[in-house]
């Protein structure tokens, strides 16, 4: 643990992780969702700097501090170079500077090489970008800066802090595709250092899935409504096919007394007649047997994927809080749309089927059995009670181990999700003996419980076969004895006996299903748990308030907010602020401080719990999602592309109608996207693959700006949108976002200095409130936390 603590200390993560109500012990949550970017990052030095490796392999790797924190890494990493191998990836120039050796790259090729001042020197394309940046850096006019020394302006100025600190999270989408210790890919949440997954659930009070009650067949059959066609068809088939068991125990009787027979030729005549009839019999079973099987798996079929339709539907529904909820992690819902809606045929496909079929068998064998012998058949009978006990055991405790079986796969599915998803990470670090260790912990409570149901399933047919063999006994010697003393023929003897213990085998064979109804019952029970919850922010819901003059007023009041996944730790503490339409406002503060919270909150993502989110005088929580969302553009700190082609999404931004092509072209005109996609081979047509793997960073973020910009939305949200841009091309996207904001209001968060500059509010935000707010020049003239962070790049507290 020592070793954990000094980590975190060099990666100036130490202080932040003892504000936490559980410490070192708290889940960062699925791809690390319940940390700032700034956090995730600095946990990701830490897991680098306690390997102590002898290449370092640093990708952009204090990109999302603060100032501060910053210096105080950057200084570590400076201590440690000496005796490592660093290869350093940086997209601000001043923190590569001290390297020994700095290569610059142009379109893919190495183009010079040398040190910081040779490179200078030659005045190629290093030069060039020294200068672009050192332009940016003297934003600030002299008056503002007069009571500043030279040296830490050079060294510290804002836009370098505000610039490193907007690459935070878009750095993790490139990272999927970088090898390096520092990669800035999620924390992983299933492995700790030192302790197995299972250690992990028990020390840290991991959720687990809530037990759930079986769904009642009748609700099944209900949902099932649209398929009832092919299950009425089904059932014919399968009463039919149950005729066919008890009538052959019929003519098997029948062909055995003819042996009887003195007269030859009537003995041939009978079984000519009988042996017809297996025919016919064969016939009527070929026929009933497909029509039973075609029609229960084609309704199953269907049900299957209505409930995969409806389910991803209502997924898709909740709100951010339930995905917030480790239970429902992305692992555990794709095992549940993947499986559970395919098991759920267990109690409305082929079982239907079987349950008609056995009916019908036993119904039409107790007819035959009591037409011919009423004594022999209540001595059979005696015996089913026991076959009945059997069967509803089983059942019984089937039904249990299938709700644990449940909530096991659907952790195994988080655990490879996670690992998967991360590989890049997992490869890095050299972990994947943990993953697989936790993938075994996790795959060991399956396969107990189903050693114990191989016991349960065993014993109960067992004990079945071993009732039919002493019913079999008990019946023979009555059936003799009622042969000697009653007169009853032979044959109606062997008829009665082989119509019972057949029909006993057809409920044999339906209770053989037992463990697939029983895992249908909880599968079906957890779709219609997640179909019937009702989430309190709902983008179905087509109530809430609606106005046509949308203006994009914003008031923020007394907002205080708390993450329900994070109870205990207070995020907003009373956040007021006001926007007029038309207005840009940007929030400032160190990571953590609630800048992207205060936006989640704008978009309904979340409800504040004490105060109210005002949008043109309407109380957020009063108005209809859909429409407040519609009016919403936002550029993320992480650009999420989906895995169709660019122009596809770009359409994204806007599905309210048919978005003309010569829109897309004007949006990636405004993005700088444009000359970029013309250059590829499809051209707009273009596949981005999954989470834009075929992109890099900078395309991707181009990309979602133009799909901001097709919006065409009121409000307009940058969470540091131009993060991933290398100089020049921030540059020129940042005066397109300036024009993009013209007539709209706009929460600009962390950006560029010149940016921040020319907000009409400037909010400095520390610990969930704003404690400053005024123009650039306001703030300056009061020499408070924003003077101090633009001169100084002093922590803002």
């Amino acid at each position: 643990m020592e070793d954990i603590v000094q980590a975190a200390k060099e990666a100036n993560a130490y202080n932040f992780i003892m504000d936490l109500p559980q410490q070192f012990d708290t889940l960062v949550g699925e791809g690390g969702g319940q940390m700032s970017g700034g956090q995730k990052q600095r946990v990701a030095i830490a897991r680098a700097l306690i390997r102590n490796p002898k290449i370092l392999l640093l990708d952009m790797a204090t990109s999302a501090l603060d100032n501060e924190s910053e210096a105080m890494v950057q200084e570590v990493l400076s201590k440690i170079q000496h005796g490592h191998t660093i290869i350093s990836v940086a997209h601000r120039l001043s923190t590569v500077r001290a390297a020994d050796t700095i290569i610059g790259f142009e379109h893919g090729t190495a183009v010079e090489r040398g040190t910081h001042e040779e490179l200078l020197e030659r005045k190629g394309v290093y030069f060039t970008l020294v200068t672009l940046q050192s332009q940016g850096n003297q934003a600030l006019n002299e008056e503002d800066i007069k009571d500043a020394t030279e040296d830490d302006m050079l060294a510290r100025t804002f836009s370098r802090g505000s610039y490193q600190d907007s690459l935070r999270a878009s750095i993790r989408q490139r990272s999927k595709s970088q090898l390096s210790y520092l990669v800035h890919e999620p924390p992983l949440a299933v492995v700790d250092h030192k302790s197995t997954y299972e250690e992990d659930r028990k020390d840290k009070d991991i959720p687990v899935q809530e037990e759930v009650e079986p769904a009642p067949v009748r609700r099944i059959l209900k949902f099932s409504a649209p398929e009832w066609p092919y299950m009425l068809v089904g059932s014919v088939g399968a009463a039919v096919n149950g005729t066919v068991t008890p009538l052959y125990a019929f003519l098997f009787s029948q062909i055995l007394g003819t042996f009887s027979i003195p007269d030859k030729e009537e003995q041939r005549s009978q079984i000519n007649g009988v042996c017809l009839l297996f025919v016919a019999m064969g016939c009527v079973s070929l026929f009933t047997q497909f029509l039973q099987g075609y029609a229960f798996a084609k309704s199953g079929e269907l049900l299957t994927k209505r409930l995969r339709k409806f389910g991803f539907r209502a997924m898709l529904g909740q709100d951010i809080a339930w995905f917030d909820d480790l239970r429902n992690s992305p692992g555990a819902l794709t095992t549940r749309l993947a499986t559970d809606a395919s098991q759920v045929q267990g109690a409305a496909g082929s079982q239907i089927g079987m349950i008609v079929n056995s009916f019908t068998n036993v119904t039409v064998a107790m007819i035959i059995a009591f037409s011919f012998s009423w004594k022999l058949s209540l001595v059979i009978l005696c015996f089913f009670p026991f076959l009945a006990l059997s069967g509803a055991t089983q059942t019984r405790m089937l039904t249990g181990f299938a709700s644990r079986d449940k909530q096991a796969l659907e952790m195994v599915g988080q655990i490879t999700n996670e690992a998967l998803s991360n590989i890049r990470t997992v490869a890095g670090i050299g972990k994947e003996r943990r993953f697989i260790e936790a993938l075994e912990t996790e795959l060991e409570k399956p396969f107990k419980t189903a050693i114990q149901k191989a016991n349960i399933y065993g014993f109960c047919f067992a004990f079945a076969q071993c009732i039919m063999f002493i019913a079999n006994s008990a019946s023979y010697r009555y059936g003799g004895y009622l042969i000697s003393n009653e007169g009853l023929h032979f044959s109606y003897v062997f008829r009665v006996i082989s119509a019972v213990v057949l029909s006993a085998t057809a409920l044999g064979r339906a209770f053989s299903y037992t463990p697939s109804y029983a895992k249908a019952k909880i599968s079906a029970a957890r779709f219609f748990q997640l179909l019937d919850r009702q989430p309190p922010i709902s983008v179905y819901n087509t109530a809430g308030e609606k106005w046509d003059n949308f203006q994009g007023k914003i008031d923020f009041v007394d907002c205080k907010f708390t993450y329900p996944s994070r109870p205990d730790s207070q995020v907003l503490n009373g956040l007021s602020v006001s926007i007029s339409p038309g207005q840009t406002l940007a929030f400032v503060g160190s990571s953590g401080c609630g800048k992207s919270t205060s936006i989640q909150l704008l978009e309904r993502f979340y409800d504040p719990d004490q105060g109210k989110v005002m949008i043109d005088g309407h109380d957020s929580k009063k108005v209809n999602v859909q429409f407040l969302r519609s009016n919403i553009g936002i550029v993320s700190q992480e650009p999420v592309l989906f895995a169709c082609s660019i122009m596809d999404n770009i359409k994204y931004g806007d599905n309210t109608k048919e978005i003309p092509m010569e829109r897309v072209i004007a949006a990636a005109k405004q993005a700088q996207l444009h000359d970029f996609v013309m250059s590829l081979p499809e051209k707009y047509e273009t596949n981005v693959g999954s989470q834009g793997s075929q992109l890099s960073r900078g395309e991707k973020q181009r990309i979602a700006i133009a799909r901001a910009i097709v919006r065409d939305p009121k409000i307009l949200l940058l969470d540091e949108a131009t993060s991933a841009l290398d100089t020049e091309s921030e540059k020129t996207v940042q005066v397109a976002l300036d024009k993009a904001r013209e007539g709209r209001t706009c929460i600009v968060i962390a950006h560029r200095l010149s940016t921040i500059q020319n907000a009409d509010i400037i909010a400095v935000m520390a610990q969930g409130v704003v404690i400053e707010k005024g123009t650039h020049e306001e703030l300056m003239a009061q020499k408070g936390a924003y003077y101090k962070l633009v001169t100084t790049g002093s922590p803002i507290s």
